[in-house]
């Protein structure tokens, strides 16, 4: 990304008010090393700061697990491995320190229920960026315990003691709370109001940073509708909801499907 472009985006998030951007970094590739995408992280957060002081900068770093299928391909990454794990908590205390970047964002597809490893991989991570960096997560699709125990689903989605869990080892959860495979719009807004309602109840009592995601993406898949999954959509379920914890922000997804159509609805949104 040069220099204008690079501008373009620092400028662009001040104006949109973003507080964050998420700003991918790399992934765990299958030969056990990172895509070296990264070489260019430090002059990226140089050049970004140039013109927005304001907006944090989060690495995005993609985590395809073994359960997961990852772009068609099925994942590779065992967090039950101790070195797989601590080869990823150094990499992620060496990006921090040489690029500065606010913190991390930890993208792992697809965390099983009640995955223990990855509890312990954030535990990990967190003691070496230190309290001053952010340390954030995608979160899964909430359900209720009696229907993830659905041989279908097959622990697929987080319940309430899981969301908890997490919420006590990370600073933020940024909800992939899309591809919610609805084909109305109508019904996509009572899914968003319902997986609103239910992350809320299970961290009532914590302190995280709760970002509701939202997707704007232009890829129709078995999933997600594009048609459906709108922005005005989403943020009319998130507004639908209620509930004691109050959301602390919305993350859309993804910025290179951001239309002109959609800065309007998030300008209107936003007044």
């Amino acid at each position: 990304m040069g220099s204008e472009n690079i501008q373009w985006l620092a400028e662009s998030a001040a104006s949109r008010k973003l507080r964050y951007l998420f700003a991918y970094a790399s992934y765990l590739k299958a030969d056990d090393t990172f895509n070296p995408t990264y070489n260019h992280a430090t002059d990226f957060v140089t050049e970004f700061r140039r013109f927005n002081h304001d907006t944090k900068l989060l690495a995005w770093i993609g985590l395809p697990l073994k359960n997961s299928n990852f772009g068609g391909i099925a994942g590779w990454v065992d967090l039950d491995n101790q070195h797989t794990r601590t080869q990823i908590t150094e990499f992620v205390a060496e990006l921090m320190e040489e690029s500065k970047f606010d913190g991390v964002h930890l993208d792992a597809e697809t965390v099983l229920n009640h995955n223990q490893s990855y509890l312990l991989l954030l535990e990990e991570v967190k003691a070496v960026i230190g309290p001053q960096r952010i340390l954030s997560i995608a979160g899964s699709h909430w359900l209720p315990e009696v229907s993830n125990s659905i041989p279908l689903i097959n622990k697929t989605r987080w319940t309430d003691s899981y969301y908890q869990a997490i919420a006590e080892r990370t600073d933020q959860i940024a909800t992939m709370t899309y591809d919610s495979f609805n084909s109305v719009g109508a019904f996509y807004r009572l899914w968003m109001r319902e997986q609103v309602q239910g992350i809320r109840h299970s961290l009532a009592d914590s302190n995280v940073e709760l970002l509701i995601g939202v997707s704007v993406a232009q890829e129709n898949t078995t999933s997600h509708r594009t048609e459906v999954e709108t922005l005005r959509n989403g943020l009319a379920g998130i507004c639908a909801a209620s509930g004691n914890k109050v959301v602390d922000g919305v993350a859309i997804y993804a910025d290179w499907d951001f239309s002109a159509e959609d800065q309007v609805i998030w300008n209107a949104w936003q007044d």
